[in-house]
């Protein structure tokens, strides 16, 4: 532990010398955060023109219920997801935001509806925006409405009662409770624009270390400084976790830097608080594991390339692609089931599927176990391989 405090303060002091590559790793991804913050702002507000994926599961076989789900496919912005499942699948399909809303209509609906029971059950995805639930919420009273009206009319026409007050549509939606089942974190909904981009670009710039890391570690080995100390009875991975340390904490100070900025920089500037959730322990497993892969990442980068130009290419090119498949640059949720697909082999897709938990639904720390264990497993193994490769390469050097 001694031997690694030494090789922690040497890093620190290497570090204390490049102020302006350090400055850089919270320059770069606090300009982006401010940058793509403002200018997809109203990208993520405008709904007009998106497609609503929905599930739809008809618990009754009358022809007014029939008539009530072709009128729904009709609905221009709607896109109803094929899927034959039973209740509890589909309510577990939309709880893991698979569709954005579940409507179940429920057994008997001619005759509730025209007693103004309850006729409707819709659920709402965690990930669905607040202008959605009300613009989903009120196309569908729309149609209750049409077709409690042509209900009324037709029942009136045949026993000569005169009829009710229809031209209050108000009044005849109130007729219908509806069952909205809205997970607590509904108000947070499918991410906007800071709750997008802060995440999305402080991972970016998380791994966007592997660039100083991999240019020092390169440049040691090369100098003759990491053979002379292996010869002084220094082991591969005290070397190795020497840089990894530092390098590691720099990131757990990005982390809290931008989160900063979301919430108190991007609202002065006229734009949405970022909004942590409720679960600190979350977050923090969260970043810890999303700052332990990226500098084992790093690491990997300068055991596989020979320069540091080799190393900065190699670094810049895979931060990019990953940022790209793993929604940083586009966001998952408009990309085509291919591309989501895709996107789960990036590191930086579960880094931030585990701070959108945390963000947006209220996640806890059980739930981003999963995301957080993928990330922990990816340094794992990188790390074994970098010792590995590190202790071959000096092994051929001797």
């Amino acid at each position: 532990m001694l031997r690694l405090r030494y090789f922690v303060h040497k890093e620190l002091l290497l570090l204390g010398r490049d102020l302006h590559g350090l400055l850089l790793l919270f320059v770069m991804p606090a300009v982006f955060i401010l940058i793509m913050t403002f200018a997809l702002q109203n990208q993520y507000a405008n709904d007009g023109k998106v497609k609503i994926d929905y599930l739809l599961l008809n618990q009754d076989d009358g022809v007014l219920s029939q008539q009530l789900v072709q009128n729904i496919g009709l609905i221009e912005n709607l896109r109803r997801v094929p899927n034959t499942a039973d209740e509890d699948h589909l309510r577990a399909m939309t709880a893991a935001d698979e569709s954005q809303f579940l409507v179940l209509i429920n057994e008997g609906f001619a005759q509730k509806l025209a007693d103004g029971e309850l006729v409707l059950q819709l659920d709402i995805a965690p990930g669905t925006r607040p202008v959605l639930v009300s613009l989903i919420k009120a196309q569908l009273k729309n149609l209750l409405g049409q077709l409690y009206l042509q209900q009324q009319l037709s029942d009136s026409s045949a026993s000569q009662k005169p009829l009710p007050e229809l031209e209050m549509p108000e009044m005849i939606a109130s007729h219908f409770l509806y069952d909205v089942n809205v997970d607590a974190s509904a108000d947070q909904s499918r991410p906007s624009s800071v709750q997008q981009n802060v995440p999305g670009w402080l991972l970016f710039a998380m791994f966007f270390i592997a660039i100083p890391l991999s240019n020092t570690l390169i440049s040691e080995r090369h100098q003759g400084t990491l053979d002379r100390l292996h010869t002084m009875g220094f082991p591969y991975y005290t070397i190795l976790f020497g840089k990894l340390i530092p390098y590691f904490f720099i990131n757990l100070l990005q982390v809290v830097v931008m989160l900063l900025i979301g919430m108190y920089l991007v609202p002065m500037l006229g734009g949405e608080r970022l909004m942590l959730g409720n679960s600190l322990p979350g977050l923090a497993m969260v970043a810890v594991s999303a700052s332990l892969a990226a500098v084992s990442y790093s690491i990997f980068i300068a055991q596989i390339a020979k320069t540091t130009e080799q190393a900065t290419i190699l670094a810049g090119v895979c931060n990019i692609i990953m940022a790209a498949v793993g929604g940083i640059m586009v966001p998952r949720f408009i990309m085509p089931p291919v591309m989501q697909t895709l996107s789960e082999f990036s590191p930086m897709a579960w880094g931030l599927d585990g701070f959108l938990d945390i963000f947006l639904r209220n996640a806890q720390l059980v739930d981003v176990l999963a995301e957080c264990g993928a990330l922990l497993a990816f340094s794992f193994v990188l790390l074994l391989l970098s010792i590995t490769l590190f202790s071959r390469r000096g092994l051929h050097n001797n």
